[in-house]
């Protein structure tokens, strides 16, 4: 059954438009703005008079539960609309993470997308693409046109899934979604690298590491790799992952690069930044300053340091590079986790107190819009904190 949607100005309870000059979004501003909404990734698939059509879909959407019913937007001029409208049936892949490439596949216009593919048949002997996280098959009842498109309104006759974790498509890229189980278990993880509770150079077991820390496998691995990705663990040559010693050429690559990226920072701020933000910048410089009275503790310390630090990259109001200082200020947060030893080796209030010493130094370079000042501020700190990280690792055998 074919018909067409309504549009309100034919009915007569419809409120009358108004011109008001203005016009709507174009196709390229829409396409940009709606791309921000993330959706789940399918593929659509068909047979009808022995020939079989797939297309990647994200406008896929549940309709009903009683019946069980579901909505899916295919263009009028794809050949899997014009399949499924001949048809009266067809099944609904939705991907796994793992299936950017039958996504990609699919979205293209290749003569025959399903070669080299494994499938089933499913009762209408629609394609159903093996590893997808669940198929639907389903029976057209209603066909709408919207625009460009076909819109199907279809019951579902059969469904199956399994557990796992969907494609997500978002602003014209294929990934994953990144889960709450996700996130926990990378911060767990990053942590427990970080303060090296999790034992250096040998394979990690990722059931035992869940079972240590009451998370789940899947969401472990994916941490694991993450952490790879800053560095913070790697591969040995059977694949496993490994925590990732840190080394006194390690230590010093990374504060070479935080020094470049303060320095970049004070070139864009300097001079640049609203009263207020240099007042959060005092703030920050002003807690940063070591207890005049009483015992020192660095545990108490260290995170105002920190925080002075990443505040002053905050300025550059960008987060892919607050991101990329924090990944090379690991090693960073590797010694301050590690205090105890550098407690021994004689990191006390008075080296505390230089530090801030050239926080001070750099705040005042910023009160005056002095950027050569605020330049060397950074470069002397770069090279006290330096020398004191070189000493802890020369005292640890050059790696933790």
């Amino acid at each position: 059954m074919s018909t067409t949607v309504q549009h309100p100005a034919e009915s007569k309870a419809a409120v009358p438009r108004v011109a008001s000059g203005r016009r709507g979004p174009s196709p390229d501003e829409f396409r940009d703005i709606i791309g921000r909404f993330a959706s789940g990734v399918t593929v659509i698939t068909a047979t009808h008079a022995g020939e079989s059509r797939g297309s990647t879909a994200s406008a896929v959407s549940s309709l009903s539960l009683e019946p069980p019913m579901v909505l899916v937007c295919l263009n009028k001029s794809s050949s899997t609309g014009r399949t499924v409208a001949a048809a009266g049936h067809f099944a609904i892949n939705i991907l796994a993470e793992d299936q950017a490439e039958e996504a990609m596949r699919f979205a293209g216009k290749a003569r025959d997308k399903f070669e080299g593919l494994e499938v089933t048949l499913g009762e209408y002997g629609d394609p159903l693409l093996s590893g997808a996280l669940a198929t639907l098959e389903c029976r057209v009842a209603e066909e709408v046109t919207g625009g460009t498109h076909s819109v199907f309104l279809a019951e579902v006759e059969r469904a199956s899934g399994r557990t796992g974790t969907p494609l997500a498509y978002f602003r014209g890229q294929f990934g994953r979604l990144e889960l709450a189980h996700d996130e926990q278990a990378f911060l767990e993880l990053r942590a427990r690298v970080l303060s090296r509770d999790i034992e250096i150079g040998s394979p990690l077991c990722l059931d035992a590491l869940a079972r240590r820390f009451d998370l789940l496998r899947t969401p472990v691995y994916h941490a694991l790799t993450r952490l790879t990705g800053e560095g913070l663990v790697a591969r040995d040559l059977q694949g496993s992952f490994v925590v990732t010693p840190l080394t006194l050429d390690a230590v010093e690559q990374a504060w070479d690069a935080r020094c470049a990226i303060e320095l970049g920072v004070a070139t864009l701020t300097v001079g640049a930044i609203s009263d207020d933000r240099l007042r959060a910048l005092q703030e920050l410089g002003d807690a940063s300053r070591p207890a005049a009275a009483g015992k020192f503790s660095l545990e108490s310390w260290l995170p105002t340091y920190n925080a002075f630090h990443e505040g002053l990259v905050s300025l550059a109001d960008s987060a892919p590079l607050l991101d990329a200082y924090r990944r090379v200020n690991a090693p960073a947060m590797i010694l301050s986790l590690t205090q105890k030893r550098m407690e021994e080796l004689g990191l006390d209030r008075e080296q505390s107190a230089t530090a801030h010493e050239h926080i001070v130094e750099l705040v005042g370079a910023y009160e005056a819009a002095d950027l050569d000042a605020a330049k060397r501020a950074i470069i002397r700190h770069d090279e006290f904190a330096s020398e004191v990280a070189i000493r802890f690792m020369d005292a640890q055998g050059g790696s933790i």
